[in-house]
């Protein structure tokens, strides 16, 4: 295996070059390149069944608030000037205060966005900043008019690259995306679901199902459920001495010892499943 940075031969399944350090790729790890699946097989189901019921419910209201969708034709180049400006804003905050990723910077995890990119076909990769999180672990998706943005918190690269997991970013840069891929950042998508978004616990069970299907297509592909699994758990922890030994079955089990009461109750707001939950999605989840 030869290093893409300096070009010396390495031992087979070596994550990192013995002569530069840089990461060394593979297809193992930075997804399925044999064939490009489609969005509906990737998509959960209870996405599906919410988008349904949000879609009717915000497509009745704009129905009856026909006069606003009028109205809003009319002030459409304004919103778009102001999302161009906020756009602005955005890119300035982050091209100033972040690093962003490209061939000369990173080149070895901009491989893997640009690989993830390619099996879903898509015509232009996001923007993928890296982010001083000082110590918060996260990763987001976002959207201005055109231009997609991915965000990776340093804390949770840490984490990963600490134990040579380069499947576990692969999965966690997979993730992220994956909300852009399913859709859900699209602009006029989230424009017709907004006023569903006000109905009592269908917006966070709307967002929660989004989130297990962004896990789904991480883990297509890395080509690895047990290492999207294993990031999963790493953020549970939050240790990068530890995570590497969690024990999988024990994290497991845990989703059996808790209330399925109180459990239910702490959904009901929450925009994120809980990362038990999430773990034993992915594992009856066929890649």
């Amino acid at each position: 295996m030869f290093c893409p940075k300096c070009g010396k031969k390495n031992d087979e399944g070596a994550k990192f070059c013995e002569e530069c350090g840089a990461l060394i790729t593979s297809d193992r790890v930075i997804g399925n390149v044999n064939r490009v699946p489609s969005i509906l097989s990737l998509r959960h189901p209870k996405e599906s069944f919410y988008f349904l019921i949000a879609a009717i419910a915000g497509g009745i209201v704009w129905l009856a608030l026909i006069w606003l969708v009028i109205l809003f034709i009319w002030v459409a180049i304004p919103v778009a000037i102001g999302l161009w400006i906020a756009e602005q804003f955005f890119k300035s905050w982050y091209l100033g205060n972040s690093v962003k990723l490209s061939k000369e910077q990173y080149p070895e995890i901009f491989e893997i966005v640009e690989k993830h990119s390619r099996i879903f076909n898509l015509n232009k990769h996001p923007d993928v900043f890296i982010v001083n999180s000082e110590g918060k672990t996260n990763a987001l998706a976002a959207k201005f008019l055109k231009t997609k943005y991915i965000l990776l918190y340093s804390s949770l690269i840490d984490r990963m690259l600490s134990h040579n997991s380069l499947a576990e970013l692969s999965s966690i840069i997979g993730h992220e995306l994956g909300h852009h891929i399913a859709g859900h950042t699209a602009i006029w998508k989230n424009l017709l679901l907004k006023p569903a978004m006000f109905v009592p616990f269908l917006g966070p069970a709307y967002f929660r199902a989004c989130e297990l299907t962004a896990d789904r297509i991480g883990a297509f592909l890395a080509g690895d459920k047990d290492a999207a699994s294993l990031a999963l758990m790493t953020l549970a922890c939050g240790s990068s001495f530890l995570a590497p030994k969690i024990n999988a079955e024990a994290f497991k089990n845990q989703e059996k010892q808790l209330s399925s009461f109180f459990a239910f109750l702490n959904d009901l707001w929450a925009t994120h499943p809980r990362i038990t939950k999430r773990v034993l999605s992915l594992e009856e989840f066929r890649l």
